[in-house]
């Protein structure tokens, strides 16, 4: 099964409180990091012994716009097909985001996510005033720009993504 990563909370912290003074999280986010990140990526493709019909094992795109004022939008669609079961994992959120060195903490305001698994239970769940920390790494693309690599708290790599222009 695909490791989603982004699609839950990172860990266990919590956000610091919105109290509008200057201690709050934000506006610190460095320059190359600042804009639209996209990610995409699939599974191989496979043909359904049942039906004969072929698909992705997966598929996934996730989106991260890291803003100049501290701010953040994530949102991430992925899917997983491997018969008779399927995954669906809808997640959007906002908020602020702190960067310190090669951490990068995304304190979710707003957030939710939504699971559906045919082999399992649908449920919905409200990630506000939860955290993700990453640590973060920009790295060469075969076309010469940077690219965004997160890791989870858990180890896993996410990514690359490419900034959007």
């Amino acid at each position: 099964m695909l490791v989603l990563g982004c699609g839950g909370s990172g860990d266990d912290a919590t956000a610091p409180d919105d109290d509008g003074g200057e201690d709050r999280p934000g506006g610190r986010v460095p320059e190359q990091l600042v804009g639209t990140w996209n990610f995409q990526d699939a599974g191989d493709v496979y043909r359904d012994p049942n039906t004969g019909a072929c698909s992705s094992s997966y598929a996934r795109s996730e989106s991260l716009y890291l803003g100049a004022d501290g701010t953040f939008e994530h949102a991430l669609a992925a899917e997983s097909s491997f018969p008779p079961c399927s995954l669906t994992v809808l997640h959007e959120s906002e908020g602020m985001v702190e960067v310190d060195g090669s951490t990068l903490v995304l304190h979710i305001a707003e957030g939710r996510t939504r699971v559906e698994d045919t082999c399992g239970e649908t449920q919905g769940i409200d990630e506000s005033g939860e955290s993700d920390r990453y640590t973060w790494e920009l790295v060469g693309s075969g076309s010469g720009a940077a690219q965004l690599m997160l890791t989870d708290a858990n180890g896993n790599p996410i990514g690359p993504f490419s900034l959007q222009r």
